[in-house]
């Protein structure tokens, strides 16, 4: 394997034969936009829910329903990525 490594032709920064494969950004640009939206909604709806029964902040239950929100986001966006843009995860 790397012997592979050491032999294989590196493509030059401006060649444009591999950029079609690498592809864009865009994808993961929108997907962490929507996991960093996801997150300051969910802190809003607890934070505003709390406000509303005019209860103290539980900043406690903030952060762990915050920290489990943004760990399932992060997994069903490699599971999204995986699956649109495989070419990525190729060893």
């Amino acid at each position: 394997m790397i012997w592979r490594f050491l032999t294989k032709r590196h493509a030059e920064p401006w060649d444009t034969t591999t950029s079609a494969r690498r592809g864009s950004y865009s994808l993961q640009v929108v997907l962490w936009v929507l996991w960093t939206g996801a997150i300051v909604a969910l802190g809003y709806f607890f934070w505003h829910a709390d406000h509303v029964a005019q209860r103290p902040v539980n900043t406690l239950g903030l952060v762990i329903h915050c920290t489990v929100a943004g760990l399932i986001g992060l997994v069903v966006m490699t599971v999204i990525e995986m699956r649109l843009e495989p070419w990525r995860f190729v060893d």
